[in-house]
């Protein structure tokens, strides 16, 4: 199958992992211009870190981006102990995700801490991928989330990806073939 990635049947759903830095989200970038390269209609959202403690979105169905996060000061017991999440932006970029269906991929990087453990953020879109309205579906989880994410999923069948800095290109690679195989070829 390739190193980094356990397929379960044919899952629409897959899960990317791998440890901070890794290149999860470059991944996805990579894979949304592979995508729409062959005309296959991408949405849903890809945060980018700009400084240490800041971090912006990217809405992949209007293109737009904008800050995620507020300046940076320590606040004791935070989900995110590393950034302050902007609330404005958040449910800004959740209203993004409500849009996002029906489409042929849907991409969400990344759920974490404040979806998992608070209930807050994003944690509604994993409710709206149990309605399938996808072809795929590809959500970035940092490896000690993993067992928190499948938990909460109400889908029993899914994908994992390990994404390394030395396998990247080659789990962009067998992405874009599971994900054609998934929609019925693409750029045929």
């Amino acid at each position: 199958m390739g190193e980094g990635v356990i397929r379960v049947f044919d899952a629409k759903l897959i899960l990317i992992t791998g440890q901070r830095q890794a290149g999860k989200s470059t991944l996805c970038e990579r894979l949304v211009g592979e995508l729409r390269a062959a005309s296959v209609a991408v949405s849903g959202l890809i945060t980018r870190r700009t400084g240490p403690h800041d971090q912006e979105v990217l809405e992949l169905r209007s293109g737009q981006t904008y800050p995620l996060t507020l300046p940076f000061a320590e606040v004791e017991g935070s989900a995110t102990p590393h950034f302050r999440m902007d609330p404005a932006a958040l449910a800004r970029a959740l209203d993004a995700l409500r849009e996002s269906f029906p489409t042929q991929v849907f991409i969400l990087d990344e759920i974490g801490p404040l979806e998992l453990k608070r209930g807050q953020g994003w944690a509604a879109a994993l409710d709206w991928l149990a309605t399938e309205r996808y072809a795929a579906a590809l959500v970035v989880i940092r490896p000690e989330l993993l067992g928190d994410l499948v938990a909460r999923l109400a889908l029993p069948w899914y994908t994992v990806v390990n994404v390394t800095p030395d396998n990247r290109d080659q789990v962009l690679a067998r992405l874009v073939a599971m994900i054609s195989a998934l929609i019925g070829g693409m750029g045929d």
